[in-house]
C-alpha cells in the first residue's frame, strides 16, 4: 500500500523538478531559409540575454547597443524566404528587440 502512495508522489516531484531550470542556461532556435536546405541558428543565454548567430559553424555575437539587465529572455526566429528575422523579449519587463544586421535594436514603448 505504501508503494502505491509513494509512486505518484515521486512522479509528481520528478516532473516538477524537470521544469525548475527552464530559465537557466542556454536556449537555441533554428530556422530553414531558402530552398537549398540552408539554416540559421541563434544561441542565447536565458538570463543575460547574450546571443549569437552561426555562420558556417562559427558563433558570431549579436551586439547589444547598451547593456541589458539580467532577467528572463526568450528569442524567436522566423524565415522570411531567403532571409530570417529574430526577436528577443525580456519576459519580466516586456522590453523587446529585433535583430538588425547583427545588433539588437530596441522597440520603443
Amino acid at each position: 500500500m505504501k508503494k502505491l502512495i509513494l509512486l505518484p508522489l515521486l512522479l509528481t516531484i520528478l516532473s516538477c523538478s524537470s521544469t525548475t531550470n527552464i530559465t537557466e542556461g542556454y536556449g537555441i532556435e533554428i530556422v530553414s531559409i531558402g530552398t537549398q536546405g540552408e539554416t540559421r541558428h541563434v544561441k542565447f543565454n536565458r538570463v543575460t540575454g547574450e546571443s549569437w548567430w552561426s555562420e558556417n559553424t562559427v558563433w558570431k555575437p549579436i551586439i547589444d547597443i547598451k547593456p541589458i539587465p539580467e532577467s528572463q529572455y526568450i528569442i524567436k526566429i522566423i524565415s522570411t524566404g531567403k532571409s530570417w528575422r529574430a526577436l528577443r523579449i525580456d519576459t519580466f519587463s516586456g522590453d523587446t528587440w529585433k535583430n538588425s544586421r547583427g545588433r539588437w535594436v530596441p522597440f520603443k514603448q
